[in-house]
């Protein structure tokens, strides 16, 4: 689920600074040019920096949790040699 909502931010993210590029081009060079396939070309960049940053993600939240489960362990442990 995690990869889904960054793509979708990732597309988000892509598609604004297409779309300011495009608006930005034509008040400067009066020439339209934001399409389809400006968009499509930013789909292999996407999961370029989709995947990796999804499980990046994955792995420091599983580290936090057995870091989590460790120390209620070690405080269980604690308790029983009072």
């Amino acid at each position: 689920m995690l990869l889904i909502y960054l793509t979708i931010v990732f597309l988000g993210v892509g598609f604004v600074a297409n779309f300011m590029g495009a608006v930005i081009i034509y008040f400067k060079a009066g020439v339209w040019e934001f399409g389809w396939a400006g968009i499509t070309r930013q789909f292999p960049g996407v999961f370029a920096y989709v995947i990796p940053v999804g499980v990046g993600m994955w792995v420091l939240e599983r580290l936090k949790e057995r870091k989590a489960r460790k120390a209620q362990q070690d405080k269980e442990r604690e308790s029983r040699n009072i």
